[in-house]
């Protein structure tokens, strides 16, 4: 049960997260496709952070905990997913292909790049 609330707790933070910083981007007029791709990559950047200084944790059961509370719970709730693929489906219903490709091309790389920069600003 503590493993559930763990992730449940940092899911809804997460989510809170995710609004706020998606509402700030509304109020300056940034387009909902931009906004989900500027949120996924500052959260690619915070994974790979994150995992690269969870070895400095000693205790395992302490380092499971933030794994739960914080990678899967709030990183995964911040990380919009879902709205990224219906972002990709829509352009693709719209026959928009460049649009589509561009969005996927773009979030999978600005993704993995961030992932990196992360890694290799926590092994500093």
């Amino acid at each position: 049960m503590q493993d559930f609330l763990l992730v449940s707790f940092g899911a809804v933070l997460g989510a809170n997260i995710r609004f706020i910083i998606y509402k700030r981007f509304e109020q300056i007029n940034l387009s909902s496709s931009s906004s989900i791709l500027i949120i996924n990559t500052l959260a690619s950047f915070f994974l790979g952070l994150f995992f690269s200084l969870l070895p400095n944790i000693s205790d395992y059961k302490f380092s499971y905990q933030l794994v739960l509370f914080f990678s899967i719970g709030c990183l995964g709730s911040l990380s919009t997913f879902s709205t990224f693929a219906y972002d990709l489906f829509e352009a693709y219903v719209k026959l928009k292909f460049l649009k589509a490709f561009t969005l996927l091309m773009s979030s999978l790389s600005l993704g993995i790049i961030a992932l990196a920069f992360g890694i290799f600003l926590g092994n500093q």
